[in-house]
């Protein structure tokens, strides 16, 4: 189906996108911070980052949860629908590796990049979308 290939498409993009992203925030903001007192001022900022974060986690998935399939509507609806779906769950999916970006900004230790690069690429080949599961979710409505 092509409109699958489509979203497929659009689905690794989004992931290349999301990870180029946060990697140049965190290679591009990249400092050590050895004083005290910039320590606790570095640990408030990242439990500040941490709040928000479960903030915006919570919001993308009260909208997640919203968006529902129903078999009356036209099957190109449908194929929108999901596809912001997809959208909004690699956008969910792509925070969960802000961690290790977070350790790497934090230790300079290299596998913290490492396991990023695995995490977001482990997540882009288990969540790839295809027309089975696409017929599965439009079921589940």
């Amino acid at each position: 189906m092509l409109a699958i290939r489509r979203i497929r498409r659009m689905h690794i993009l989004q992931y290349l996108v999301l990870g180029g992203l946060m990697l140049a925030l965190v290679v591009l903001t990249h400092h050590r911070l050895p004083t005290t007192s910039t320590r606790q001022n570095t640990t408030l900022v990242v439990v500040l980052l941490f709040i928000l974060l479960v903030l915006v986690m919570g919001g993308i998935y009260l909208i997640f949860q919203r968006m529902r399939p129903n078999l009356r509507r036209p099957e190109a609806e449908n194929l929108r629908i999901y596809q912001s779906v997809i959208l909004l769950r690699n956008s969910f999916l792509a925070l969960v590796s802000l961690p290790p970006l977070l350790l790497y900004h934090l230790t300079s230790e290299w596998v913290n990049l490492l396991f990023f690069g695995i995490l977001l690429v482990a997540l882009c080949v288990l969540t790839l979308p295809t027309e089975r599961k696409f017929r599965r979710w439009l079921l589940t409505g």
